[in-house]
């Protein structure tokens, strides 16, 4: 015999985070390595343009516009022609705002990590 309580409060469960994996090849910013022929490095700028871009082809709900980086790490090199695959999780921050924790490696290892916030029209 298996005696259940009736009197139990259901336990809400915290909603599962939602998560995206997207994989770019960095091939056409060549150009923007140019001024170091020695070695092309990708900017961070195009790195973080990888991240935000990967956040917004995977939303989490319809409307959202990005408001801010809260924090952005360049943690090694990316080179032109590498595969950067950027792993994505959201956070729901408020009613209408949502978090993503966006990282980006390479085969060698990570390359970057960051903070986007993102806001709906109930938190602007």
């Amino acid at each position: 015999m298996n005696p259940r309580r009736q009197d139990a409060e259901p336990r809400e469960r915290a909603p599962a985070a939602l998560t995206a994996e997207v994989t770019h090849t960095t091939c056409l910013e060549m150009l923007l390595a140019a001024p170091c022929p020695d070695f092309p490095v990708l900017p961070g700028v195009c790195v973080l343009d990888y991240l935000r871009a990967s956040a917004e082809a995977h939303p989490p709900a319809p409307g959202l516009r990005w408001c801010a980086v809260d924090r952005v790490r360049f943690l090694s090199a990316v080179f032109p022609g590498e595969e950067l695959t950027v792993r994505l999780t959201w956070q729901r921050t408020g009613e209408d705002a949502w978090t993503g924790l966006v990282t980006a490696s390479t085969v060698r290892g990570a390359a970057a990590s960051a903070r986007l916030r993102y806001a709906g029209e109930a938190d602007r």
